[in-house]
């Protein structure tokens, strides 16, 4: 029972830390949120594993973790940047489908062949897909309009984000190819390690856009009023970061402690449902909605996870 209990508890930590994440991202620059928030719990994680008197991995073990530390925080930036200026209902959807499709594919084209349920929920997903990236959608109030919710999205992005939302799948599919490789003790010293690989990526782009004078997506200055002046705000703001780094690395961490129970078949079932949760937290919260095509695009994607989790192979 544990492992099926860890797993549903790391499917709310990482759905929950998506949604503040996407919450800070719509206050702040996306870029700046990432940054902080990973790095608050760098600072508590690595105390923590020296501390736990755990066994520091190997060489391989690191330097495979940290290449996939780097490729799971550009699927978090380009995440948080959707949620930003599209609707988190759809990049939620579309990057959880695709974190599921991607390793999939990789197997059936490297010779695995899939059960019949697996391969329903992989051309399932890619309907889904489409539907959800070419539905119209309804168009909320955006910030700054009359009646739009004090965290609404900017609208800047196209088909509510669509793209962010297969760049961050792609990006999360990468973390797990890359990271499925890693067969190391020391748990703890593996989340630091996914942390220092992610902030040390993210402190060279900011040096490498400023020698070049370059501005990215996420890069915007952090505009007037965005980081309060007084002290309770600042606290608050300064919460609302480490809340979402720390979902994240929650949502890793029991992750790793239900794979380690049941399996990793067993804990990717039940932690399919990330994206779903953070859809509940975004419909709750923020009153988000979806048309009914893109609504029925959402359902069928998260139909497509859960086969995908499901299934096997033949």
């Amino acid at each position: 029972m544990m492992g099926p209990l860890f797993g549903i508890l790391a499917a709310f930590a990482w759905g929950g830390g998506d949604f503040l994440g996407g919450l800070a991202s719509r206050r702040l620059p996306t870029f700046f949120v990432v940054l902080v928030s990973q790095a608050s719990t760098l600072i508590l994680i690595v105390p923590i594993a020296w501390a736990s008197g755990q066994l520091i991995p190997d060489s391989a073990a690191l330097t495979r973790t940290m290449i996939a530390g780097v490729s799971g925080g550009c699927g978090v930036l380009a995440l948080y940047h959707g949620f930003a200026h599209g609707r988190i209902s759809v990049v939620a959807s579309i990057a959880g489908t695709l974190a599921a499709l991607i390793p999939v594919a990789v197997t059936i084209f490297g010779g695995e062949i899939p059960s019949l349920v697996r391969l329903i929920g992989f051309i399932t997903a890619v309907v889904a897909i489409i539907i959800v990236s070419t539905g119209e959608g309804e168009h909320p109030a955006v910030a700054g309009e009359d009646g739009a919710h004090a965290d609404a999205s900017s609208g800047r992005a196209l088909g509510g984000g669509a793209l962010y939302g297969i760049a961050a799948g792609c990006g999360f599919a990468g973390f797990s190819l890359i990271f499925s490789g890693v067969h190391a003790d020391g748990i703890l010293w593996l989340l630091a390690t996914l942390r220092v690989a992610s902030v040390s990526a993210l402190l060279l782009i900011a040096a490498v856009a400023t020698l070049l004078r370059k501005r990215a997506p996420g890069m915007e200055p952090i505009r007037d009023g965005a980081i309060p002046r007084d002290g309770a705000g600042r606290l608050r703001l300064a919460a609302l970061l480490v809340a979402t780094g720390s979902g994240d690395t929650m949502g890793n961490l029991l992750f790793f402690l239900a794979a380690g129970l049941s399996g990793v078949a067993v804990a990717a079932v039940f932690t399919s449902i990330a994206p779903i949760t953070t859809v509940i937290f975004a419909a709750l919260l923020l009153g988000e909605r979806v048309a009914r095509r893109q609504a029925f695009g959402i359902a069928l994607a998260a139909v497509a996870t859960v086969a995908i989790a499901v299934g096997g192979v033949a």
